[in-house]
């Protein structure tokens, strides 16, 4: 739906006011979710000049809005021969660099036959409030609908025609999403391993930070078992029959440590590429500048992967639809029922955690409750309602610098480093999952897959990538490390984007905890507030 349409000839007056009547369009057409209006005002008004400068003040320009699925976006648009105002040259460099710095990256196409010079560019908007799990919630619904259909249908219709349709199609899809992960997590970590600088920087801030973090990962895991056992999710036959379960451990994290560096690619063995990628992160993290081309390419790639799977992310509630009606066909709607188990294994597994993590603040710092936790609830409370840590990013500097006053170097690096690195109750949500889905579809457990389990839970949650669908990312390595069956993986996205909509919270408290602590340990904080 076209929602602005303009032609003039673009002088000052025109431009200036095309820009304050396309800001006040967008706002209205987006129902006020535009990410940045500054960077859409620039943005705008630097193509129109460039527009102007390229084809002068004669010609007329047609600006245009249009709004669709896909989102929001604007077209600028002038007739004549094929001249691309978007081509830099080197005293317009700083201009366009600005655009990129503000994640705004047009685009130039010329349609031959209109003659048509033709800009065009997405408008960044926030995500809509439960906009995923309102589709996941149609996708179920049509999934239920379309099984009820299928009892109407003749025996040889179903088994011949929809269950291998259904199946084929969740297969394809399911493959396109795990070739995507692997490459998608080793630029993930490497990049992650790049930001922190020179490892002279991370020093004992940074190793003491880091060591704070591994103790809570470790109750967290503990807190997961403790909390599944009850449910009957682990046999012991293997104990039971004389096996050595150390030893059988012991080659599980063998296994981990590839043999090259080029076979864990090609056989996707997930776990591998990640111990690849953190030791190539730290060699270019050591050599520096010396790589940085390399860096640069790695980065690249990372972005362009990035941007691959949060498009292939908007197939999610299709995947589920295809995923969670090929499960009701196959008979096992009796055992998704225990998915529940899940949420209970989570929540109190999260519970202990959090408790645990503020009875360690207390000691530490030696503060009442009242003192630790009132500071912390603006920005909890912005990541309850918004299920993001970045959204609540300036308020949790704001409680950390102004209220604890921890050295503003220390947030500065360690809040940015947990956002990405620090999700303990991430790794309880997906362990659970993971270990939950391998009971239904192949029964419990033995205790090697278990603590496998655990250790793989910690990796993959310090290595997701903090994206949207990041979880999705990592849940082929879970699911390869516990066995559990590939068309258990819309059942995990279902009960991991429920779920999953209160682990920034979650998380995001327990970090700044862990901020105060390794501040008060290190003397990063004011002496009157240690």
């Amino acid at each position: 739906m076209i929602f602005l349409d303009k032609t003039d000839r673009l002088t000052n007056e025109v431009i200036a006011a095309w820009v304050k009547d396309a800001e006040s369009a967008c706002r209205q057409a987006s129902k006020d979710r535009m990410e940045n209006a500054t960077s859409f005002r620039l943005a705008l008004e630097e193509i129109l000049l460039r527009f102007r400068d390229e084809f002068g003040t004669e010609e007329e320009c047609r600006l245009k809005g249009v709004r669709n699925t896909a989102g929001i976006r604007f077209e600028i648009s002038l007739q004549g021969p094929p001249r691309n105002p978007l081509a830099v040259s080197t005293d317009e460099e700083l201009p366009y660099e600005l655009l990129s710095h503000l994640n705004i990256k047009p685009t130039y196409a010329y349609q031959e036959k209109r003659s048509l010079n033709l800009v065009t560019y997405q408008v960044a908007l926030k995500p809509r409030k439960n906009g995923m799990l309102i589709h996941l919630g149609y996708a179920l619904v049509l999934a239920v609908l379309t099984y009820l259909l299928s009892r109407l249908l003749p025996g040889s219709v179903k088994e011949g025609y929809l269950i291998p349709l259904i199946a084929g199609l969740f297969g394809k899809l399911s493959s396109v999403f795990s070739a995507l992960a692997t490459p998608l997590i080793f630029c993930a970590v490497i990049s992650g391993i790049g930001g922190l600088g020179d490892v002279n920087s991370i020093g004992k801030l940074g190793a003491t930070l880091i060591r704070r973090m591994m103790v809570t990962y470790l109750i967290a895991a503990a807190a997961m078992v403790l909390f599944g056992l009850p449910f009957g999710l682990v046999s012991t036959h293997a104990a039971a029959a004389g096996e050595n379960v150390f030893t059988d451990i012991l080659t599980v994290v063998l296994d981990i440590i590839p043999g090259n560096l080029v076979e864990p690619f090609r056989v996707d063995n997930d776990l591998q590429v990640i111990v690849i990628a953190i030791f190539v992160g730290i060699i270019m993290l050591i050599l520096g500048s010396r790589v940085q081309r390399i860096r640069e390419i790695l980065d690249e790639g990372g972005a362009l992967i990035n941007r691959m799977m949060m498009a292939v992310c908007k197939l999610l509630p299709l995947f589920v639809y295809l995923g969670i009606t090929n499960i009701l066909l196959s008979d096992r709607l009796s055992q998704i029922s225990s998915v529940i188990t899940v949420f209970v294994i989570t929540l109190a597994g999260a519970a202990v955690t959090i408790g645990i993590t503020t009875i360690r603040t207390r000691i530490v710092t030696g503060r009442p409750l009242s003192w630790i936790v009132k500071a912390q609830i603006p920005s909890l409370l912005i990541n309850l309602t918004t299920s993001s840590q970045v959204s609540a990013m300036p308020e949790s500097m704001k409680c950390c610098k102004d209220k604890w006053h921890i050295n503003e170097k220390m947030v500065d690096f360690g809040l940015p480093f947990g956002i990405v690195v620090y999700m303990p109750n991430g790794a309880i949500m997906l362990g659970a999952t993971a270990w939950v889905l391998s009971v239904i579809a192949t029964g419990p457990v033995d205790v090697t897959t278990l603590v496998k389990l655990a250790l793989v839970s910690i990796i993959v949650a310090i290595a997701a990538p903090p994206i949207p669908g990041s979880a999705f990312a990592v849940l082929p390595i879970l699911f390869s490390a516990c066995g559990t069956d590939a068309s258990m993986m819309p059942l995990a996205i279902v009960v991991g984007s429920t779920v999953g909509y209160l682990l920034p919270a979650m998380n995001g408290y327990c970090l700044q905890q862990e901020l105060l602590m390794t501040a008060c340990k290190t003397g990063n904080i004011s002496p009157e507030e240690t």
